[in-house]
Formats: structure tokens, sequence, C-alpha cells
């Protein structure tokens, strides 16, 4: 009798896990990634007169952030001579009903805001500065395949502001 309750709990067990591991799976399949998430590669035009402004080629990346839905780590790259260059990383917030992506900043003597609207596979924004909201620069940018850039620069090169 011990060895037939044995089996049909060894069997009642084998068959729940399979179930469980596919319930714990669907719910991860109900969130998907953002559809900001990967690389994306354009210009980034220089507005107003700002001498030390240069217009550039970005390459931007943007990754998920393990339990925070709402916030997205930011990679900037500018290519210079046929190499990216890193030009610094920042948590942006992410708005996925609005599809947007802002991040308000103090560097130095320089308070400003990033934002950006993703559409499917293309991407606008502007940085201006705060608190007059002076336009400083425009960017338009595509999604790509990373492998269709320069590599990336080492993660550790990228300052935070």
């Amino acid at each position: 009798m011990q060895t037939l309750f044995r089996i049909l709990i060894s069997a009642v067990v084998s068959l729940a896990i399979p179930i469980l591991l596919c319930r714990s799976g669907s719910v991860a399949a109900k969130q998907p990634a953002p559809p900001v998430i990967g690389t994306w590669k354009g210009d980034s035009t220089c507005r107003g007169n700002r001498p030390a402004c240069k217009n550039e080629v970005v390459v931007y990346r943007f990754e998920a952030v393990a339990g925070k839905p709402d916030v997205i780590l930011w990679f900037a790259d500018k290519i210079v001579e046929g190499k990216r260059e890193p030009m610094g990383k920042a948590e942006m917030h992410y708005d996925q009903a609005k599809g947007e992506l802002s991040w308000k900043f103090t560097v130095r003597q320089n308070h400003g805001l990033w934002q950006f609207k993703v559409s499917v596979d293309t991407m606008e924004g502007t940085l201006v500065l705060l608190p007059n909201r002076e336009l400083v620069r425009v960017v338009k940018v595509k999604r790509i395949n990373e492998n269709d850039v320069p590599p990336a620069p080492a993660r550790e090169l990228y300052n935070e502001p």
C-alpha cells in the first residue's frame, strides 16, 4: 500500500511541476519588454547659438532595469572616426502609455530635460535647458541591429552625470 501511495504522490508531483512552471512562464510572457529596448542610431543636431555644441551621429542603447518597469537604462555614444565613444549613461523614466522617455538632470551649472517619443522603429527627442526650456538639441534615431554599428565601448567607460 505504501509503495502504491508513493507512486501516486510521485506521479502527481511530476505532473504538477510542469504545469506550475508553464503558468509562471505565462505570467512573464504577459509582460513584454518595453518597445524602446534595443539599439538606435541617428543624428543629434544643435539648436540655438551654442558655439561649443557639435552635431553628432549617435548610437543609443536602451536596457530594461530589473524590478523597475518605468525605468530604462540609457547608454549614449557618438561615432567619431568610425568608432563609438561613450558620452554617458542615465536612468530614464519610461511612460509606456505615452511611449515617452524622459530624464531631468543637473550637471555642474546645467539643468536640463531630455525627452523622447518612441514610434515603432523611430524615435525623436529634444534636449532643453531649464528653467527657460531653451532648445539645445534635436535627435532623430532609428532602431538598428547592434551588429550594424561599431562595437559598443566597455560598460565601465560610461560615466554617470
